[in-house]
């Protein structure tokens, strides 16, 4: 008789089946584990159950002992060898663990020496930055004076040059202010028909929502600068609805951008208390920007600027209580009013040149003469609140001032006294004056647009809620054609005819 072998292990199964759907015979113990795993049989790939086995009548196997176990000396010599065999093994394991606790000790101890040499590296690293930085910017500002003004450590001074051509061309403005004609102004009518023409939400990291700040250049309205809260700097094509350049550097939030009148550099402000200047390296202004200067004069976060008429200076205002005059050109600070009495949201250059208003914490608008050694000429009252926005107007004559309350002040520089009180939805982050200085647009929950009804009363024109969240900045075009403003919804949008 032949024997019978498993299908599956090749050898004689000691509890045979057999499965008639298949015709082989199988190992009762493996074949049961494969149906339970798989259901089918591991040759024939066929389904197969436990009730398709056969067990089969044969005599069963029986496993002859070897030679060395028929005999209690010979189970004895097993038994010794395997003792023998586990304790060289528990040996060899203890060695073993003693050898891996002694590294372990060693890699922890040397991790702690590198983490406490890393931690001082750092510490160091970051005082010779900060040495660095301020060494940098005693070097950048000191360069030798006349001595007939005083001005602070690092500061190159308001020179009588400076002094002279700023009077030379604020006298020649002033002359020319009064004949000045905008033909190409858009009229009540036509601003009353502004609607949203254009919708951006997708230019700024949405991760970081909100667009803080706003600027559209004053002779191209399809050149428009906004800062968010991702720290990035955004240079937005209008015509091609297309976002042609990102600035990154800053830290922290962008609070304020400018985009100069004359050349194709952009300005910068930031929670970080740095103002970057970013230059174009070519003759197209939609080619790459580079940081040309970044400014350090401040403890806490820059809030504010404004480029001077000149196109030669750039003001910056902080909420660490002072303000400061920068050289466009070498990035040096040419004046520092610093330890005042209240922090500043807000400032600007008047359209002149040779006054400075600066909102400040305290509810109130100050002024300064720039050429007179910058002394305080007038302190506006009557807010109640902080201030957070001002703009003049194109012709000088006035200044509008927001605050946290959602009060809007319009102020006649000339007596100088308050004209008009305006009370709008939410708190105003955000006054503008058009260039000709006709029309005042205020940005709080909504955008609202007023214009003078009379020489020394606004009236409201049109108003916009076609943003979601709080309205942050505004900014006219050319002549009043468009106006864009910025949201915490993440969106910029640009209002037209």
């Amino acid at each position: 008789m032949s024997t019978l072998v498993c299908a599956i292990s090749g050898v004689a199964p000691e509890e045979p089946v057999f499965a008639p759907k298949t015709g082989q015979i199988y190992e009762k113990r493996l074949i049961e584990k494969q149906i339970q795993e798989t259901g089918q049989c591991p040759v024939t790939k066929e389904e197969l159950h436990e009730d398709d086995l056969c067990d089969m009548k044969v005599n069963k196997v029986v496993k002859p002992r070897p030679a060395s176990a028929t005999s209690i000396p010979g189970m004895l010599t097993l038994l010794q060898s395997e003792w023998d065999a586990l304790m060289s093994e528990t040996y060899e394991l203890k060695t073993n663990l003693d050898t891996t606790r002694k590294q372990l000790s060693h890699a922890l101890y040397q991790h702690d020496a590198a983490c406490r040499v890393i931690a001082r590296l750092l510490r160091e690293r970051d005082a010779a930055r900060a040495q660095v930085t301020t060494l940098q910017d005693q070097l950048s500002n000191s360069v030798p004076t006349n001595g007939s003004v005083e001005i602070h450590e690092g500061e190159t001074g308001l020179s009588a040059q400076i002094i002279q051509r700023m009077e030379e061309l604020a006298q020649s403005l002033a002359k020319t202010r009064k004949q000045r004609k905008f033909p190409d102004l858009s009229p009540i009518e036509e601003v009353k028909r502004f609607k949203c023409a254009q919708s951006q939400n997708t230019f700024h990291h949405k991760t970081a929502a909100g667009v803080l700040c706003v600027d559209v250049h004053k002779a191209d309205p399809n050149r428009i600068v906004s800062g968010g809260v991702d720290c990035q700097v955004v240079l937005y094509n209008a015509q091609k609805q297309k976002k042609m350049q990102t600035m990154v550097g800053h830290s922290k939030k962008v609070t304020a951008v400018k985009l100069h009148g004359d050349k194709d550099v952009v300005v910068s402000a930031s929670q970080d208390a740095t103002a970057k200047v970013w230059t174009c390296g070519s003759a197209d202004w939609t080619s790459p920007y580079t940081c040309l200067h970044t400014i350090h004069k401040h403890r806490a976060e820059v809030t504010d600027l404004s480029i001077h008429p000149l196109g030669d200076y750039l003001l910056t205002a902080s909420l660490d209580k002072s303000w400061a005059i920068h050289d466009f050109a070498t990035g040096r600070c040419v004046r520092h009013m610093k330890d005042l009495d209240s922090a500043f949201p807000c400032m600007s250059f008047h359209p002149d040149g040779l006054i400075v208003a600066g909102g400040t914490e305290d509810k109130s608008v100050i002024i300064w003469d720039v050429k007179n050694e910058q002394a305080t000429v007038a302190t506006l009252q009557g807010h109640e609140s902080a201030v957070q926005t001002l703009s003049f107007s194109g012709n000088g004559y006035y200044l509008a001032s927001g605050s946290r309350d959602g009060v809007v002040k319009l102020w006649d520089l000339r007596k100088p006294v308050n004209l008009q009180t305006l009370q709008v939805e939410g708190g105003v982050s955000s006054v503008c004056f058009d260039a000709t200085g006709q029309y005042l647009a205020v940005a709080s929950n909504i955008v609202q647009v007023f214009n003078f009804e009379t020489k020394t009363s606004l009236t409201e024109t049109v108003s916009f809620k076609d943003h979601t969240d709080a309205v942050t900045g505004l900014s006219w075009g050319p002549n009043a054609k468009t106006l864009a403003s910025v949201s915490m919804d993440h969106s910029l949008k640009v209002y037209s005819a």
